[in-house]
């Protein structure tokens, strides 16, 4: 491993944490940043219109040198995490949700694993999950891997936010998150990044503490995730300069997807939902069908219906 004096002159790092309301535990995320063993360069705390007085916990923060910025206006973690990436002056990115914990030795370990894989521009380490103060086991499935995930990232969010550090390059040439997603919008971005871009695995115990339970979690507002991974696969089908195997595989992700959803929207009743993904069903994806962006755009008023 490098020695931390060169890790530290050669590796910086932005944290950026989107929050909305949860005072007690954005204080916890924040400390955890606070305590790491190589300091971040940069903190970033993006309020994204919390309708509760974080006050207290900002000037808190900002007494240890966090920069707070505020919207007015509720946009989602993807718009939030974007404006604190803007904000930044690090070579490399990461990010940490609110309800997330990280172990003191979070970044210096990626730092000390870049350092020894410089090919490698993006990584991420293992998290344990946590629900009322007790270690969960995590399914099989779950478990983090590295190398080429864009088949795992078709299926399931494949890289945790609290979990990744990626150079700045790779995030600009990526794009950031897409802003309309106001759920699914790391499933999205990893999409993008996966499908031309090798992932590291630090290896070693979790580095991250996934909180789960809220109520607010905004994953948890949402019945159907898959209505916006079959929307984000489509996307990727029209402009996303896929190879052969790549495309093969997203297409038999979205029908696999939009048949399960078909058929739970008949049982529930939904006639017009079923009849939608009938229409995503229907696509001749293959011959790259006009039809797509059709489609898609009645996808995304769907889903903004609720």
């Amino acid at each position: 491993m490098q020695s931390e004096s060169l890790i530290d002159s050669s590796m910086d790092f932005d944290v950026i944490i989107p929050a909305h309301n949860r005072i007690d535990l954005l204080r916890r995320a924040i400390q955890s940043v606070l305590e790491q063993e190589l300091p971040a360069q940069r903190l970033v705390v993006v309020d994204d219109a919390s309708t509760k007085d974080l006050s207290s916990v900002r000037s808190w923060a900002e007494r240890h040198g966090c920069v707070w910025e505020r919207l007015e206006v509720n946009q989602g973690p993807a718009a939030a995490r974007n404006l604190g990436v803007s904000l930044g002056v690090s070579q490399w990115v990461t990010f940490l949700d609110s309800d997330d914990i990280w172990h003191p030795r979070k970044l210096i370990d990626q730092a000390e694993w870049h350092a020894d894989n410089p090919e490698f521009r993006i990584s991420q380490v293992r998290e344990s999950w946590v629900r009322g103060g007790r270690e969960l086991r995590k399914p099989r499935h779950w478990e983090p891997s590295g190398g080429d995930l864009f088949a795992d990232s078709c299926e399931r969010c494949s890289i945790g936010p609290s979990c990744v550090a990626m150079s700045r390059g790779l995030w600009e040439e990526a794009g950031g998150f897409d802003s309309r997603y106001r759920v699914c919008e790391d499933y999205q971005l990893w999409l993008r990044v996966t499908k031309s871009e090798m992932v590291g695995l630090v290896p070693g115990r979790p580095r991250v503490e996934k909180h789960a339970g809220h109520g607010d979690q905004l994953s948890s507002l949402v019945l159907a995730m898959d209505r916006y991974r079959v929307i984000a696969l489509l996307e990727l089908l029209i402009g996303g300069h896929l190879t052969k195997g790549q495309r093969a595989l997203v297409i038999k992700k979205v029908r696999q997807k939009a048949r399960i959803l078909m058929q739970g929207a008949a049982k529930r009743g939904m006639d017009h939902r079923s009849d939608i993904y009938r229409c995503v069903l229907a696509l001749k994806l293959e011959e790259a069908d006009s039809a797509i962006d059709s489609v898609v755009a009645t996808l995304w008023r769907e889903v903004s219906s609720g």
